[in-house]
């Protein structure tokens, strides 16, 4: 049986993943900061002596690096975390006698402003707007060094807006997924909303578990991979659907505070690189990934309202 080690396991990628990879017939192991059941050794980043411990207790096949900062009002803790993080799991890996290959989670932020309406390709220019965007940048560029310098089997995977069950509220979708499910059994009416007029791309997090664990198989060492639909979508639409879908008439109302400054207006990616390289092409319409998003939340404010 192959054995994984991924950071993050409780984390929205996380959990999934670790799904799919057991329902493909890996063992897995977990890095966390979080105790979160059997199998899975708790640290932090930072610390190198638990990084190191951790690889060699598990002796891993694969290691799925997912841990990181996403959002922090401090920047420098993107690079702490998100850079020199990952340099210390990828110098504890480098101690191994027979070293797993490595599948690096970093996040289409990284294009930034985008000066056309087609497809974001991995050849696409990088024009990074946000400090986190800066720091995954930094991860890849560090990671990749470790395949050109020493010869590890790294592998870079973008991945898009994600959604589906379990995401935190931190999120666009999600947040009006839990205000709908709060409204729901409360008097609460209106869902308070940021800038709507945004297009993404949208994946669901089951499809990107799939993604993950086919080029922990088969993706070319030193390539970089997006996970993405291919499809474009208004924030607004994904809105509207949950909202049609809700058990109470709502209304929505922007908040000013809530717009983001320097928002990329659209993104949209390309999938045909990962598809031909591992088979891989998104499932999961977008109307299922948002009612299992909110379905998710509906039995989350049951447990919160407890």
């Amino acid at each position: 049986m192959k054995r994984t080690l991924i950071t993050g396991i409780s984390g929205f990628v996380g959990t999934h993943l670790r799904d799919e990879l057991i329902r493909t017939g890996w063992q897995v192991f977990g890095f966390d900061i979080r105790p979160t059941g059997e199998n899975v050794f708790v640290g932090d980043l930072s610390d190198r002596a638990a990084l190191a411990h951790a690889v060699a207790d598990c002796q891993p096949d694969a290691v799925f690096h997912l841990a990181g900062i996403i959002k922090s009002a401090d920047s420098e803790a993107y690079y702490r975390s998100n850079l020199f993080g990952t340099l210390n799991l990828l110098d504890a890996i480098m101690q191994m006698e027979k070293r797993p290959k490595v599948v690096l989670a970093s996040s289409s932020a990284v294009y930034g402003l985008t000066k056309s309406a087609r497809p974001i390709t991995e050849r696409s220019p990088l024009r990074p707007i946000t400090e986190y965007a800066m720091s995954k940048i930094a991860q890849e560029t560090a990671a990749l060094r470790y395949h050109y310098a020493f010869g590890l089997d790294v592998v870079v995977a973008r991945m898009f807006n994600l959604l589906g069950p379990g995401q935190s509220p931190d999120l666009a979708c999600s947040a009006f997924a839990r205000q709908i499910a709060l409204a729901e059994i409360s008097e609460q009416n209106e869902i308070v909303t940021g800038n709507l007029d945004a297009k993404r791309d949208f994946v669901d997090v089951r499809d990107a578990a799939r993604a993950f664990a086919l080029l922990a198989e088969k993706g070319e060492a030193g390539q970089t991979y997006n996970v993405c639909s291919g499809n474009s979508v208004a924030i607004q639409q994904c809105l509207s659907e949950m909202m049609l879908r809700s058990k109470k008439q709502l209304s929505a109302r922007l908040d000013p505070a809530r717009v983001q400054k320097n928002d990329v207006p659209v993104q949209v990616g390309s999938f045909q690189k990962v598809h031909k390289a591992v088979g891989w092409n998104p499932r999961i319409p977008l109307n299922e990934s948002l009612v299992d998003l909110l379905n998710d939340w509906r039995e989350r404010v049951k447990v919160e309202a407890k």
